[in-house]
């Protein structure tokens, strides 16, 4: 095989299945509860993993053609011998990265909103706040207002 495109169509179509991962995932991460989270992860560590196969194929059959063993030397080869629909699938492939990029960063962004959230329940439960646990050893509220007391002139 001395086509470093040959290829292409099966990384174009992982990257589709990675973007509709990270589009579940996005829908999850919305939602209150996060079961099928962990589906989800494996199932685009598969994806990633396919993904890095078949382009570090590509890398190596590049560096044996003599191109440089990465996104730069396939795009020489695409330029000196890629066939138009060479081309347009290697097009593709950077327009779906860069939407599988913006997805994945709005999933991390989401993320951190939850995991922010989640920190401050804990810190809540843990009695960890600024003005000590809730109640005392005594079962009374032990948070103290500076305000006046109602119904006491």
């Amino acid at each position: 095989m001395s086509n470093p495109a040959s290829k292409l169509a099966q990384e174009k179509a992982a990257l589709v299945r990675l973007i509709e991962k990270l589009r579940q995932e996005q829908a999850l991460l919305s939602e209150t509860s996060a079961e099928g989270m962990t589906d989800i992860i494996s199932e685009k560590a598969s994806i990633v993993a396919e993904m890095s196969t078949l382009a570090g194929n590509r890398h190596n059959l590049l560096a044996t053609l003599g191109y440089v063993d990465d996104e730069t030397g396939m795009q020489k080869w695409m330029n000196e011998q890629g066939s138009d629909a060479d081309k347009d699938i290697w097009a593709d492939l950077f327009e779906l990265a860069q939407d599988a990029k913006e997805l994945n960063r709005v999933n991390g962004l989401l993320i951190g909103k939850k995991l922010s959230i989640n920190q401050s329940a804990l810190t809540i439960l843990q009695g960890k706040s600024g003005t000590g646990s809730f109640y005392g050893p005594d079962g009374q509220n032990s948070i103290k207002s500076s305000g006046r007391r109602l119904g006491v002139v």
